[in-house]
């Protein structure tokens, strides 16, 4: 349906703008809007679309969590966007493994972050990003033990 893809673009967009205006509060509305609509599909429409548009909604909302601190909110996000595409999924993977790390739990984070690496590849464009925060994990756990 081409008119819902066009109106959760637009609630994207919307997001996309209050995120970068540093209104987390606004963009995990408007995220939430998409989302719902997206969630709403008829079954009959391609799952694939679905997958991509959902990945990329839960991530953008994880990272406007993320805005906020909002931790837990956040990882639960960005683990429903690996859930919906693991694969092309950098940023995902990062969030997932920041959000552990913020939140004290080490070891978890590493797992994501040696999971993400395996699938993204380790010479990815994102790879230096999930290498720099594993080093950082790595060190936390280091201290914490």
């Amino acid at each position: 349906n081409p008119k819902r893809s066009a109106q959760i673009t637009k609630l994207r967009d919307t997001g996309n703008a209050a995120f970068r205006k540093n209104n987390y509060d606004e963009a995990v509305k408007l995220y939430t809007y998409a989302i719902d609509m997206a969630l709403a599909r008829p079954g009959w429409e391609p799952v694939g679309l679905a997958r991509e548009e959902l990945a990329g909604l839960f991530g953008n909302r994880a990272q406007a969590h993320m805005g906020n601190q909002n931790w837990p909110e956040a990882l639960v996000d960005a683990k429903t966007s690996i859930d919906s595409k693991p694969i092309g999924n950098v940023k995902a993977w990062w969030r997932v493994g920041k959000c552990c790390a913020e939140m004290t739990r080490y070891e978890e984070a590493k797992n994501f972050l040696v999971k993400g690496l395996e699938i993204e590849g380790g010479n990815s464009e994102g790879a230096k990003e999930l290498g720099a925060l594993l080093v950082d994990v790595a060190a936390a756990l280091q201290r914490s033990s």
